[in-house]
C-alpha cells in the first residue's frame, strides 16, 4: 500500500500522486483510521467509494462485442476544489479529453453517457472496463484556487488495475489548453498509437484559446446534459456568453443548435428549429469539420425542412468526421427508423451501442424500431429491460405500453401506465396514457385527459390526435394532424411509422398529409 504524507489517504501501489492534494505518495503500512474521505471521489479500483449505489448495467440488444485491443473510457475527473460550483469544470475537462481522443483513428472511446454513468458509483476499474467494453481507463482530479489549478491524471489497465501512466500539473488557468494537449499526447504515447502530422493537428485542435470562453462553454455543456427545458435555457445563456467572449467559437454555436433543436420537442414548438438552423450554419461557417454540427443540421433538415435526402447526406458527413460518436450514430438510427429502413436503423443503433453500452436512449431507440417494424414481442423485451434499469424513463414506459397494445395484451398495457413510480405530468406521457385507456375501454379516463390537453397551450397536436385515434374519432384526429402540419410540428415524421395511426392510413386526408410531409414512401 501507499499513503499520502499530507492527508494520510491510502492508495493502491499503482498510484503515484494523491488525488486530494497532489502530494507524492509514499510506501507505508495500511492505516484505515488516517484516511480522509472526499464527497466526489472517482469510481475506481484505487479509491474505495463509500457510495453504495450499484454500478450501471449495459442495455445490450444482442451478443456482446469483443473488447477492442485499443479502447479507453474517460471518467469524470474528481472535484477537489472548495467551491462546489466548480464541478462542471471537472466534468467538462474530462469531456474535452474524451472528444480529443475520439478523433484518433484506431482508438475506441466509450461515450460520455456510459463513462459518466459511473460517477459516484461503487465500481472498480475492472468492473468499469467490463461494463464499457474497454481495456484502459483515464481518470484524474482537479483542484482550483483562484487562477491556479492542480490537475492529476492517470491511465490504468482495466484488466489488472495497474497504472500505465500518471502525471500532475500545477498551472494557471490560461494553461488549460496545453494541459489537455499534454494529457492527450501522453495517452497516445502510452497506448503506442501513431499519429501523422495532420492527424495530430486534428486531435489537438481547440475551437477557442480563450479560457473564459471555455469555462462558459463547459458550464453550458454541463447544463445541457441535464436534459430538461429549464436546463436547456441555462445552457443557451452560457453558450451565448461564450460567443460574446469569443465570437469565432464554433463549438459554442453548435451547442446552441443542439439546445434549440431539443427545445422543439418540449411543448409548443415556437421558432426553435429556425434558430437551430441559423446557429448550426454559423458553426459550420466557422468550422466545417465539426461532426456534431453536421448532425444538428441533419436533424433540422429531417424534422423541420422535410428534406430527407439532405438529412441523410449530413448524417453521413457527420459520421465520416466523427465515426466514434455514439450520439451521431443514434440520431442516424432514428432517421433510418423513421423513414422505414428498419434493418439499417437497428444496425445504426447497435453501432451506437458499441460506443455507449449503458445509454437508455439508445436502448429505447432499438425498442422503438422493433415496435415500428411490427416486432411487438421484441419491443416488449427490449423496452422492458430499459425501464427496469431506468425506472424514471417515462417515454420508454409509454412505448412499452403501446407495444403491449399492439401485442393484444391490454391488461399489461394498463398496468404499465398505472405503475406507481410513473409520474404522468407532461403532454407526451399523458397522451400515451389516454391512448392506452381508450384502447382498453376506459373512455372516461381518456376523455378527461383529452379535455385537459386540448385546453393546454403546450400539448403537441400530434399527441392529441393520437388520443382521438384511440377513441375512434378519426375526423377529430385528422383535424389535429392538419393543424400540426400547418405548425410544422417536429412530431409529424412519426406518422409514417407509429402503429397508433394505422387506422388512418387509408383515408385520403391522411394520404394528403403524408404527401405534404414528403413521406409518401412511408404509406
Amino acid at each position: 500500500m501507499k499513503k499520502c504524507p499530507q492527508c494520510g489517504r491510502e492508495y493502491d501501489n499503482t498510484m503515484a500522486f494523491c488525488l486530494d492534494d497532489g502530494a507524492e505518495l509514499l510506501y507505508g503500512p495500511a492505516s484505515r483510521g488516517a484516511r480522509t474521505e472526499e464527497p466526489n471521489e472517482p469510481a475506481t479500483a484505487i479509491l474505495t467509494s463509500l457510495d453504495s449505489a450499484p454500478a450501471p448495467t449495459a442495455i445490450l440488444s444482442g451478443s456482446r462485442p469483443q473488447v477492442s485491443t485499443r479502447s479507453i473510457a474517460v471518467l469524470p475527473f474528481a472535484h477537489l476544489s472548495s467551491d462546489p460550483d466548480d464541478e462542471y469544470f471537472c466534468d467538462g475537462l474530462a469531456e474535452e479529453l474524451l472528444n480529443a481522443l475520439s478523433r484518433i483513428d484506431g482508438l475506441k472511446v466509450a461515450a460520455r453517457t456510459s463513462a459518466f454513468s459511473f460517477k459516484g458509483k461503487n465500481a472498480n476499474i475492472s468492473e468499469i472496463g467490463s461494463a464499457l467494453n474497454v481495456n484502459t481507463v483515464l481518470e484524474g482530479s482537479v483542484r482550483k484556487s483562484g487562477n491556479r489549478m492542480r490537475i492529476t491524471s492517470q491511465l490504468v489497465n482495466a484488466a489488472d488495475g495497474y497504472q500505465i501512466w500518471s502525471e500532475r500539473y500545477d498551472r494557471e488557468m490560461k494553461d488549460i489548453f496545453d494541459i489537455q494537449d499534454e494529457i492527450t499526447l501522453a495517452v497516445v504515447d502510452a497506448l503506442k498509437l501513431k499519429l501523422f502530422d495532420d492527424e495530430k493537428a486534428a486531435v489537438l485542435k481547440h475551437h477557442t484559446r480563450n479560457p473564459e470562453a471555455l469555462e462558459f462553454y463547459l458550464r453550458g455543456r454541463s447544463y445541457f446534459t441535464k436534459f430538461t427545458p429549464e436546463y436547456f435555457q441555462k445552457a443557451i445563456k452560457c453558450f451565448d456568453q461564450a460567443i460574446a467572449v469569443d465570437p469565432h467559437y464554433a463549438s459554442a454555436y453548435a451547442g446552441l443548435a443542439e439546445c434549440f433543436s431539443e427545445m422543439s420537442f418540449f411543448g409548443s414548438q415556437g421558432d426553435w428549429m429556425p434558430k437551430a438552423e441559423a446557429a448550426v450554419r454559423k458553426a459550420l461557417e466557422l468550422d466545417g469539420t465539426l461532426g456534431n454540427a453536421h448532425n444538428s443540421l441533419a436533424v433540422t433538415k429531417m424534422y423541420y425542412d422535410r428534406d430527407y435526402a439532405g438529412a441523410e447526406y449530413d448524417f453521413k458527413r457527420a459520421i465520416a468526421l466523427d465515426p466514434g460518436s455514439a450520439h451521431i450514430h443514434m440520431w442516424y438510427g432514428w432517421y433510418l427508423g423513421l423513414t422505414r429502413r428498419f434493418d439499417e436503423g437497428l444496425e445504426a443503433m447497435r453501432r451506437a451501442q458499441e460506443f455507449d453500452p449503458v445509454s437508455h436512449l439508445i436502448g429505447f431507440g432499438i425498442g422503438a424500431i422493433y415496435l415500428w417494424s411490427g416486432q411487438s414481442e421484441r419491443a416488449i423485451d427490449q423496452l422492458g429491460r430499459v425501464v427496469e434499469l431506468n425506472p424514471n424513463f417515462r417515454l420508454a414506459y409509454c412505448y412499452l405500453a403501446e407495444a403491449y397494445v399492439e401485442n393484444g395484451d391490454l391488461a399489461s398495457a394498463v398496468s404499465t401506465i398505472d405503475n406507481p413510480s410513473l409520474v404522468l405530468d407532461d403532454p407526451i406521457s399523458l397522451s400515451a396514457a389516454a391512448y392506452v385507456y381508450a384502447k382498453a375501454g376506459d373512455r372516461q379516463k381518456a376523455l378527461e385527459i383529452l379535455e385537459e390537453l386540448e385546453k393546454s397551450m403546450d400539448a403537441p397536436a400530434v399527441q392529441i390526435a393520437q388520443i382521438c385515434v384511440g377513441l375512434g374519432d378519426h375526423e377529430r384526429a385528422l383535424a389535429w394532424l392538419e393543424k400540426a402540419c400547418d405548425e410544422r410540428s417536429v412530431w409529424l415524421i412519426w406518422l409514417g411509422v407509429e402503429p397508433t395511426f394505422g387506422p388512418l392510413r387509408g383515408d385520403p386526408r391522411f394520404k394528403n398529409l403524408m404527401k405534404r410531409m414528403n413521406l409518401v414512401d412511408c404509406l
